[in-house]
């Protein structure tokens, strides 16, 4: 049985789309600072698209170089989270699921911003993206009661 959407679950949806097509732009934005990776670098910042492209360079001479290749892997999630949720914005129609991923990955993002930028480096980008990350978990919130709205 097709179900169709009222008016307020499309606001919602485009929303949300916009909030995680925005989380994938704040990759390229200044997201930490360089001190909580390498000490000797404390003014400088990096992007995730910078912590990506460490993964498999040659590094064994220099310490710090080997934790921005460690590190590096891990902040794939930055880019992975917001491309899932988009995926089931666009394509989820008829369920309430877009809105269950929309929840998992919002809390997903504060939970990777928190755990593997830190609060105390955060920057330009993911000081935003934690607060997009926490409207899109209030907004997917709206969307499963909008869903029950008898609008047209």
């Amino acid at each position: 049985m097709l179900k169709v959407q009222n008016k307020t679950t499309k606001r919602i949806r485009v929303v949300q789309i916009i909030l995680f097509l925005i989380q994938i732009f704040l990759t390229s934005q200044p997201f930490v600072w360089g001190g909580v990776i390498l000490p000797q670098y404390k003014k400088s910042t990096f992007t995730v698209l910078d912590m990506i492209s460490y993964i498999g360079a040659d590094s064994i001479s220099k310490q710090g170089e080997n934790a921005l290749v460690t590190i590096g892997i891990w902040y794939i999630l930055f880019l992975i989270i917001p491309i899932i949720a988009v995926g089931f914005q666009i394509f989820d129609r008829e369920y309430n699921l877009k809105n269950i991923v929309g929840i998992i990955c919002s809390t997903a993002g504060v939970l990777c911003i928190i755990y593997l930028v830190g609060p105390q480096y955060l920057c330009f980008g993911s000081m935003i993206a934690l607060i997009l990350y926490i409207f899109s978990a209030f907004m997917s919130v709206m969307g499963i009661f909008a869903r029950y709205l008898k609008t047209e």
